[in-house]
């Protein structure tokens, strides 16, 4: 008996549940969200697009171009009988030009660039939702193997206190050998049952360290246990979880961006106007006097497609198309978050059901563990009896935890279908 609470009490050790950093599932998830790598990329993807949005916006504003010209002129060429043109010819030019008007083509580029600023900023949503449920099902698995662990525990204990008392009756001579070989058979497998839970909560808790970034040396202890009650949302109409859902408004959104992307395809066929003020100095194009000189240009530049074999019409079809598409991807969407609205509800409430059952079971099976034993000891029951409750008390145990673990999991994933916390 000794020996074995010694060895219980370093698995306790080993697993963690003696001292350390210790976490509700709430605080799980804060830490999760501060190191997940996903997050990090959704944020970077929305500064990406709101620096794409303040570089389209420079082309509201006037444009300063520098540039400049060299040449040298190897043979001699005569510009006039007795005059020869310099073999040297340079320019240096400024220009600075205004955008008047492009088919509002800059406008409607920033209303799209705008868009994808809001789709990136929905995505960094959808991700947050994903990595949260994702945080709490690791958070659950590790609460229930954590309970599987103690309840394989207290029934290696249970079985090896019914074998000391086999050990002693058999040594009195009150028994046969037969009732004391089960009981040591099923003591045998209540220590395999121990190890496998073991292995199974410690590889759990590496994953649960991992996620939230942790050392795994690291001892973790949760706070909250696998039968901690929640409050349960009420059923949310459709239109309330679509209005959360980030992936139904991220698709709402591509179909402006694709009616947007439409309006910018029709643009680059409206007339171009645009303004400037060029000043150069250097060599004239003509240098025979290798004088340089200052000459300043004011410029008008209009432009307007005419006539291009119906390639505007194609490519507006083209996008009408995809236009199309996003509007069924939009009621293709609604049925999805139907359906899994009312299945995660279904099974929010069964499983429910199902903790309800395991508890009443459990009860039933400690009563008649008990009663068994006792009986035994009595001499009234044969040890058939009492190995068959405490397998029944096992199930029982095990049942609960298992329940209690769906039902967490069908919490976690209603509360993800209605668009996370």
């Amino acid at each position: 008996m000794k020996k074995m609470l010694l060895i219980i009490g370093v698995l306790l050790v080993l697993a963690g549940a003696v001292t350390g950093q210790t976490l509700t599932v709430e605080q799980y998830r804060a830490k999760v969200l501060e190191y997940n790598q996903d997050i990090k990329q959704a944020k970077e993807a929305v500064n990406a697009a709101m620096f794409a949005l303040k570089g389209i916006k420079t082309g509201f504003f006037p444009k300063l171009q520098v540039g400049g010209n060299y040449s040298y002129q190897i043979e001699d060429v005569e510009f006039m009988q007795g005059v020869n043109m310099k073999h040297d010819n340079y320019t240096a030019e400024a220009t600075l030009s205004q955008n008047v008007y492009a088919g509002s083509a800059v406008r409607k580029q920033k209303d799209a660039a705008v868009l994808q600023e809001a789709i990136a900023r929905l995505g960094e949503d959808l991700t947050t939702d994903n990595i949260v449920y994702a945080a709490d099902v690791n958070y659950w698995t590790v609460a229930a193997n954590e309970s599987q662990f103690y309840i394989a525990q207290e029934f290696v204990l249970i079985v090896n206190e019914l074998d000391g008392i086999v050990q002693k009756r058999f040594d009195e001579g009150a028994i046969s050998k037969t009732d004391l070989l089960m009981v040591k058979t099923r003591l045998k497998e209540a220590e395999l049952q121990l190890s496998t839970a073991t292995m199974n909560y410690r590889m759990a808790m590496q994953s649960l360290k991992i996620m939230m970034g942790t050392p795994l040396e690291e001892n973790v202890v949760l706070v909250d246990s696998i039968q901690k009650p929640v409050i349960v949302p009420a059923l949310q109409p459709l239109d309330v979880a679509l209005q959360r859902r980030a992936d139904y408004q991220i698709a709402t959104q591509n179909l402006t961006l694709a009616q947007q992307q439409t309006k910018i395809i029709r643009s680059k066929y409206l007339p171009q106007f645009a303004v400037g003020l060029k000043e150069s100095w250097g060599t004239p194009l003509i240098n025979v006097d290798g004088k340089e000189k200052f000459a300043t240009t004011a410029f008008a530049k209009l432009s307007m497609p005419v006539f291009n074999w119906g390639e505007k019409r194609q490519y507006v079809r083209q996008n009408k198309a995809m236009e199309t598409s996003k509007e069924l991807e939009i009621s293709k969407m609604q049925d999805q978050v139907k359906q899994e609205l009312a299945n995660a509800w279904v099974k929010l409430n069964e499983t429910w059901k199902r903790v309800e059952i395991a508890n009443s079971t459990l009860e039933i099976a400690k009563e008649n563990l008990k009663l068994n034993t006792f009986s035994y000891n009595e001499g009234k029951l044969p040890i058939l009896d009492v190995l068959s409750s405490q397998a029944t008390w096992l199930q029982a145990y095990t049942s609960v935890v298992a329940a209690n673990y769906q039902y967490k999991v069908a919490y976690a994933e209603y509360v993800k279908i209605l668009g996370g916390y």
